[in-house]
């Protein structure tokens, strides 16, 4: 397996091309770092596969985030953001259901529809097992660590397993808001056509893939080795 590394540079070592240029989280600055020719001594150099595999490069020995398993975490930090745009979602829809009639139908008010009621209802939910899910995994992982403890494969995969279900919830949830709320959703002036955007982009980081995740949870369910799963991330 290919490893790869992270590494510390002073800002003069480096410039940033302006690249990011994508439907949704245009503000994250996620651009193109170019070095050229740059020397990185070694002290400041993380090793990626060593870090996957438990050998935490720290001597914060009283930090319990610093000895967190690093895949696990690096998962679940991507997935936290995704839970508060669910609720910003749900509440958003709910305030404007009294306030918005239900277009070329006889509801002067969204509200007064089953219909609408069952979408609000479902997309509720489905927010609400996102962060089950979510603050299972998330619980784990600061178990562990403050335990100071290296998970095993299984209980790693099934962190991801967790991130997946999460990350398929909010998007279902959020497809079922702006189906309940209609073409106006995309107006450019509603907040939620840029949650579902920025929502749709973050669930396709290649860190945490619902299907490779749930991929990755299957292959340790049945006994797998590390070396036998299709990503290092776990």
């Amino acid at each position: 397996m290919l490893d790869q590394g992270m590494a510390l540079l002073p800002r003069s070592d480096y410039r940033i091309d302006d690249t990011w240029y994508v439907a949704g989280m245009r503000a994250s600055g996620s651009n193109t770092v170019i070095a050229e020719d740059v020397f990185v001594p070694e002290h400041r150099m993380l090793s990626m596969i060593p870090a996957f595999s438990g050998a935490n490069a720290t001597e914060r020995t009283d930090s319990a985030f610093a000895r967190s398993a690093f895949g696990p975490m690096l998962v679940m930090v991507l997935v936290g953001p995704q839970l508060g745009m669910g609720r910003a979602a749900v509440e958003l829809v709910r305030i404007k259901a009294s306030q918005k009639a239900l277009a070329y139908t006889v509801f002067d008010r969204q509200a007064d529809s089953v219909a609408f009621q069952m979408l609000l209802a479902e997309a509720s939910l489905k927010v609400d097992t996102a962060h089950l899910h979510a603050y299972r995994a998330a619980e784990d992982v600061k178990r562990w660590a403050e335990a100071g403890e290296y998970p095993d494969l299984l209980s790693r995969a099934r962190v991801r397993g967790d991130a997946a279900v999460a990350l398929r919830s909010i998007n279902e949830a959020l497809n079922m808001l702006v189906d309940a709320t209609g073409a106006g959703a995309f107006a450019d002036v509603n907040a939620l056509q840029r949650i579902w955007r920025d929502s749709n982009v973050g669930a396709r980081h290649a860190v945490m893939l619902p299907r490779v995740s749930i991929e990755t949870y299957g292959k340790a369910l049945l006994g797998f080795e590390l070396h036998d799963h299709i990503t290092p991330i776990i």
